[in-house]
């Protein structure tokens, strides 16, 4: 996250390394991470200030609002940033609620970080006051005492074997890990942050690529029109959707676009890797 920090923002890590274990995949837990810092730096702006991560093991009581008493691990991320007022404390977890200025934000990464945690049987509360900076806790059940200490195998992710691949999402450091975990199955990648520059460079070389993955909810141009300007550009590529919140009506948008697949977020590499596999296979000729 260092990297996609401005200079004027400190970035400060406590963290206790002999925590005991919880079960949650790490591409999720790297996706909170990568939203929370990245709405800290957001609330800090152009001035100076400390964003601190914290990772530790507590007790938690009755007086945590939506946990049972027992142990948890805690992650925590801070900022000195603007704050917020309780009605707009009440909803940041909404789907496409945003503060930012319009173009600035999809209003989907707190979105995310609460299905994250909740999914893992967690909670996330949030203290906040204007001008006061923020604290998001999140609390993750530890696994019960005899658990195994590693969940269960799952298939290796279908490997490519050199396949040209587009990935577009605004977020710079989901970028550089879908770049970096598709490279690590066998794909070329080149990744975009603005969605108007990878249609250039699609326009400027469209044989060059062999599939096009694009988030849907991006400020300015959404993945639903990439997707259309893709395939007018060039119809048989396969274009898979990537989306913190799909409903029905957003699958049958995504299809209208010319996206041959859309995947919930956050999406763990054996998903992406089958989809872009099953499309790939299904392009090429038998």
């Amino acid at each position: 996250m260092r990297a996609s920090l401005p200079v004027t923002v400190e970035l400060r890590s406590n963290l206790a390394w002999d925590l005991p274990k919880v079960n949650a995949d790490a591409t999720q837990i790297y996706q909170l991470v990568v939203n929370l810092v990245t709405n800290a730096r957001d609330a800090i702006g152009p001035r100076a200030g400390v964003i601190e991560v914290q990772l530790e093991a507590i007790d938690a009581g009755d007086q945590i609002l939506g946990l049972k008493p027992g142990r948890y691990a805690r992650l925590t991320v801070s900022d000195d940033g603007c704050g917020m007022d309780r009605e707009t404390q009440q909803r940041i977890f909404d789907p496409f609620f945003t503060t930012k200025p319009a173009g600035k934000g999809t209003g989907l990464g707190l979105s995310i970080v609460n299905s994250v945690v909740t999914s893992l049987g967690g909670v996330v509360n949030v203290y906040s006051e204007p001008g006061k900076g923020t604290k998001f806790h999140n609390y993750f059940p530890l696994t019960k005492e005899g658990a195994i200490d590693r969940a269960p195998a799952r298939p290796a992710a279908v490997r490519g074997r050199g396949e040209r691949l587009m990935y577009i999402d605004d977020e710079e450091p989901l970028v550089f890990l879908a770049s970096y975990t598709l490279k690590q199955l066998g794909y070329e990648v080149s990744g975009y942050t603005e969605a108007p520059g990878a249609l250039d460079e699609f326009r400027a070389r469209p044989q060059d690529f062999d599939a096009v993955i694009t988030d849907a909810a991006m400020p300015g141009m959404s993945g639903y029109d990439v997707a259309r300007e893709l395939h007018a550009i060039r119809p048989d590529v396969p274009i898979i959707m990537v989306s913190g919140y799909v409903r029905p009506e957003d699958e049958e948008l995504a299809r209208q676009a010319g996206a041959r697949a859309m995947i919930l977020k956050p999406n763990n590499v054996q998903d992406l890797g089958a989809a872009i596999a099953r499309l790939l296979n299904e392009r090429a000729p038998h």
